[in-house]
């Protein structure tokens, strides 16, 4: 269910109005919340309600299963007498291996199906009763569920930290369901910890402001992805990269940066408005984007990009991997994104993604090697006059800016075919059609924000804030209203509802 759509809407409003209203009731809050969630999940697909279900009850058995005592009983050593002691400490691991098995296969399964069957039907002799049964098998027509990866990472993040004796609040397959589907996060995220979701889920009282910040984060997102990433998106970036061949070496160029800032727009603008949802209603969703492109380095990037799945990567894939501390902090950085880019890729597309999770892998080990050799060998570096620091930090900026949007071509492409067209299309000139002007002051404006943003933002929600509460739903409905107006016809899908 798309967050800009009439029927969520709809749904939203009696949830909205109903949910406060049992806000002072825990326990009816709850189940009332599931049951939305449910029936928001249900709408991207009722047959997949039942993944959604099987995701929460793994993650809740898993921890039950570490809790639970096993006990042995052998002769003593030192007597006849047979003694009882427990196992706990070596059995606790089993049920959080098992569950991160499942989980993975159960990604594998949904997201590489199709690559798997053209694999084994190129492998298979034709007209052979084998390929036969797997032509009739829909092994090549199985969809992703949608955001199966973003409540299978908040499952996980609950099991694994389980695991690591962290004191969670709840024991409750309740709790642990209402936790999984969460709808304002459940399709794309953010990713929340189980200890930033079950402290507040017995919350009986919002902050006074709950609602003027919520109506704030709305407006931005639906401007970023109505207005931004929408006009972007049908101005140039689909029909170029459908067919690169058609347009001039210029265009190709402002169409990998109107790609940049689309899928920024696109991404953060759902963002935004998750986390205005939550506001609403009282939660408290963690920031997901801290204007990224503003970064000198791809490190600083991914502080500021998908901030909850870098964090999560971190946590859960890279220090387990060694991090900095175990083995070489280098390849331990190049496996962590690769995977990442794995996570990402489905389909067709694998390759692409295992490209573009290579490179910011190989772009972080980069980075942190030149930070230990200057700190080792060149400190004098950070001794640099004023003005040539500044033209290093621009240069930083520009040659990280650009790194990004070549990368982003190949998250972009429909095969890795394609990306290798239009990357030798723009460095390689060629004529063809050239791009609407308006195109280069969408791109200008998302840089903008970049650095403006969050002032205007933080200047507009004080001012709105302070308005009565008549006056800011009239504002917000002629904000709102303008924004839909100014948007291209029609309302493309969020971009990670695919991943």
């Amino acid at each position: 269910m798309n967050f800009a759509t009439t029927i969520f809407v709809l749904f939203f409003l009696p949830v909205l109005s109903i949910g406060w209203a049992l806000r002072g009731n825990p326990t009816l809050y709850k189940y009332f919340i599931t049951l939305a969630s449910i029936v928001f999940y249900g709408y991207a697909g009722a047959e997949y309600v039942l993944l959604l279900l099987l995701v929460a009850f793994m993650n809740w058995g898993c921890v039950c299963l570490r809790e639970r005592e096993v006990w042995h009983e052998q002769n003593c050593p030192h007597c006849d007498k047979l003694v009882k002691f427990s196992i706990q400490k070596g059995w606790k691991k089993w049920p959080l291996v098992v569950t991160v098995t499942l989980h993975i296969l159960l990604l594998a399964f949904y997201k590489y199906a199709e690559p798997f069957y053209v694999l084994l039907n190129n492998l298979i002799l034709p007209e052979s009763a084998l390929q036969q049964w797997l032509a009739e098998s829909g092994m090549g027509e199985i969809a992703l569920p949608a955001g199966l990866s973003f409540y299978s990472f908040m499952g996980l993040s609950y099991s694994i930290d389980s695991y690591r004796d962290k004191q969670l609040p709840t024991r409750s397959f309740a709790d642990v369901l209402a936790y999984t589907s969460f709808f304002p996060c459940v399709m794309a995220g953010p990713i929340m910890r189980s200890e930033q979701f079950f402290g507040q889920l017995k919350a009986t009282r919002a902050e006074s402001n709950d609602l003027s910040e919520g109506m704030c984060y709305i407006l931005s997102g639906l401007f970023k992805k109505v207005v931004l990433a929408t006009y972007l998106s049908q101005g140039l970036v689909d029909p170029l990269f459908t067919t690169p061949e058609n347009y001039s070496t210029v265009a190709i160029w402002v169409g990998i940066y109107a790609y940049t800032m689309q899928i920024y727009c696109d991404f953060s603008g759902y963002t935004d408005m998750a986390i205005g949802i939550g506001r609403l209603m009282g939660w408290k969703i963690p920031e997901n984007f801290d204007a990224p492109y503003r970064a000198l380095n791809l490190q600083e990037f991914w502080h500021r990009w998908h901030i909850t799945l870098s964090r999560w990567l971190r946590d859960y894939l890279y220090i387990p991997l060694g991090g900095s501390r175990r083995g070489n902090r280098y390849v331990n950085l190049i496996a962590t994104m690769t995977i990442g880019g794995l996570w990402h890729g489905c389909g067709g597309r694998i390759l692409n993604f295992l490209i573009w999770g290579f490179f910011h892998g190989l772009g972080l080990a980069i980075v942190h090697g030149y930070h230990a050799l200057r700190d080792r060998y060149f400190p004098q570096v950070n001794q640099a006059p004023r003005a040539l620091k500044i033209l290093g930090k621009v240069a930083a900026w520009l040659l990280t800016l650009h790194v990004l949007a070549l990368l982003w071509v190949f998250f972009r492409a429909e095969s890795y075919e394609g990306a290798c067209t239009l990357l030798n299309a723009a460095f390689i000139p060629q004529d063809g059609e050239g791009f609407a002007l308006p195109i280069i002051f969408c791109i200008l404006i998302v840089l903008a924000l970049q650095w403006g943003g969050p002032v205007f933002y933080e200047g507009f929600s004080g001012i709105y804030s302070k308005l009565p509460w008549v006056i800011q739903a009239l504002v917000a409905g002629v904000l709102g209203g303008a924004i839909l107006g100014l948007g291209p016809e029609g309302m493309l899908p969020f971009i990670y509802f695919d991943f």
